[in-house]
């Protein structure tokens, strides 16, 4: 490469570093800042005598994001040499007293002299449109899931507590034609049969949309009266072990937990063809743990669900309200354990 060519470049760098919105900053091995583009006046005001700062940025920083946490300080990339030449994402304080998203790197320019070169790149407006996308997706799925809910409640009307309500009006009916006694009483009957069964159906399906025990008395009350029905309906054992006893916790954790043991149960119900299901809820130092545990068929978690799958995808997306996690292990013939981690 000629001269002129090398001159040229060093002109077009030197351009490019004064006129980016690419904030740029090389601090020496100390931490202090040794230089900086008129860009980066947003983060380090010159006014504050930048060159006598150690540790500028670190003063700056509000945290970036890692496994650990959204904004931490733990393995922080000022010391870290295994953030290296990847960019990441790091909260800064303005000099307009904001705290500002950025896609920033942070890597070693010259190793004798131990300088770095930090640069950062707002990315504010991508994150408010990547929110804005996200709560309109998360719009739609609460709608769709709101209109499922609803047509099954829709079908449980019709297809139960409607169908019942119509042979008592029929029952009813026929009461007038009956001449002697002995027939009224046992049509008498036969409606209070039909009656009795009207309102367990009603009082099933209310427990099934919110049970009362669960706002009143916790979730192992709730579960313990919610198991007592699904043994009665179906047909299935439920072994369930906690120790909760009357300990409450936050509405909405206690409402995550019920859904997603309940969602499993159906599961295991439904498909994993077994006589007895086991759940356990217990409470640790640090978590709230619910494992429901069926020794059926199990399944392949990448093959195609049963069903609209749209099950587990709800228990994940339940979770998340909490910051809670769910596993699901299984095999085929040996059965499903899911497992919900609630962070207590």
């Amino acid at each position: 490469m000629q001269v002129n060519d090398m001159k040229n470049i060093d002109q077009l760098l030197v351009q490019y570093f004064n006129n980016t919105s690419e904030k740029i900053v090389f601090v020496d091995k100390q931490g202090q800042v040794i230089a900086m583009n008129r860009a980066a006046n947003d983060i380090i005001s010159p006014d504050n005598d930048y060159q006598g700062m150690t540790h500028a940025i670190c003063n700056r920083c509000a945290g970036y994001t890692n496994e650990f946490d959204l904004q931490s300080c733990h393995n922080c990339f000022l010391e870290a040499e295994a953030v290296g030449n990847t960019s990441f994402q790091v909260f800064m304080k303005t000099t307009r007293g904001t705290v500002e998203p950025f896609t920033a790197t942070y890597q070693t320019i010259d190793e004798r002299n131990g300088i770095k070169a930090f640069t950062l790149q707002n990315v504010s407006p991508q994150i408010e449109r990547h929110d804005k996308m996200y709560q309109r997706k998360m719009m739609q799925k609460t709608i769709s899931a709101q209109e499922n809910e609803r047509k099954r409640i829709s079908r449980e009307l019709h297809d139960s507590l409607v169908q019942e309500m119509l042979n008592v009006d029929v029952e009813l009916r026929l009461l007038k034609y009956h001449k002697d006694m002995q027939g009224l009483v046992d049509n008498s009957k036969r409606i209070e049969g039909l009656m009795s069964k009207l309102i367990d159906d009603i009082r099933n399906l209310s427990v099934e949309l919110r049970p009362s025990s669960l706002d009143d008395l916790g979730l192992d009350a709730a579960f313990k009266t919610y198991f007592k029905q699904i043994e009665a309906n179906y047909g299935i054992k439920i072994e369930y072990h906690s120790n909760l006893l009357a300990q409450r916790f936050d509405s909405e954790i206690e409402t995550v937990v019920y859904r997603v043991v309940q969602e499993a149960l159906f599961n295991a119900i439904k498909y994993a063809g077994v006589d007895t299901v086991d759940i356990d809820l217990h409470l640790n130092e640090q978590k709230l743990i619910a494992e429901v545990i069926d020794r059926g068929k199990g399944f392949i978690k990448t093959a195609q669900p049963q069903g609209t799958g749209l099950g587990l995808y709800g228990m994940n997306e339940r979770a998340e309200l909490v910051n809670a996690e769910v596993n699901v292990d299984t095999q085929i013939g040996r059965g499903t354990i899911v497992t919900l981690e609630v962070p207590i």
